[in-house]
């Protein structure tokens, strides 16, 4: 749940029960992480990050791993019919060893921002640091300004599809599909699952996780509606 007030004419928002003020990409950030890992809650004792279907192709192709294999190693729900896939970090992340993280280029954008968040709020994203994301794992680094530190993390295409799949999951909210298992199912077959080629015309097959990944999300807006409008 969030909320955006004024507090000293600083914007703030607010992120389960704290205040945190929106960043700008000129704002001084003296962060830095590397590929080596920590005891940190950015890889371990943290709470579970919710993976979009962007997030799960990256993450399979650098892992060698099925979607049914993922599935077996991270934690699934299901919230009004719509399927979560979420990564769990407790004790530790799977990916997670004492050499580092096995997929860091493949790492999900909340693995990328840690210690900052990236919340919506009416109709626009804000990058903000939740007092709750304090990390004990970062070291002082250089001054840098926000912009510099997510060039670093590489986070441009992550943010690009995960705008994509946040205007998707809106359309699709406004379809009203019956919250049943059916849905969760034809989400996890059409949109989630990597496996699945992204369209039926498979001489059109793109070759870059982002074209496919869009093409999945076209094809989708297609047959969900045709799979679940009259159920």
């Amino acid at each position: 749940m969030t909320g955006m007030k004024n507090i000293n004419t600083k914007m703030t928002i607010r992120i389960a029960g704290c205040d945190a003020v929106p960043l700008s990409g000129s704002d001084p950030v003296q962060l830095t992480c590397g590929t080596a890992g920590c005891s940190s809650t950015c890889c371990r004792n943290g709470p579970h990050i919710i993976l979009n279907p962007y997030e799960i192709d990256c993450m399979c192709k650098a892992s060698g791993m099925s979607y049914e294999d993922l599935l077996d190693i991270v934690e699934t729900d299901r919230v009004n019919g719509y399927p979560l896939v979420m990564l769990p970090r407790d004790p530790s992340c799977h990916f997670w060893t004492e050499r580092g993280c096995r997929i860091y280029d493949a790492r999900p954008l909340a693995c990328r921002l840690f210690p900052l968040g990236r919340v919506f709020e009416s109709g626009r994203s804000y990058i903000v640091l939740p007092d709750r994301n304090r990390c004990t794992g970062l070291v002082p680094a250089p001054s840098r300004t926000l912009a510099d530190y997510l060039r670093e993390q590489d986070t441009e295409t992550q943010i690009r599809m995960a705008d994509a799949w946040i205007e998707f999951v809106t359309d699709m909210e406004e379809l009203h599909f019956p919250d049943k298992p059916v849905t969760s199912v034809a989400f996890h077959l059409l949109v989630y699952s990597p496996d699945t080629p992204p369209s039926s015309d498979l001489s059109a097959a793109p070759g870059s996780p982002e074209e496919r990944f869009l093409l999945r999300l076209a094809t989708a807006r297609k047959k969900l509606p045709e799979f679940l409008g009259n159920r």
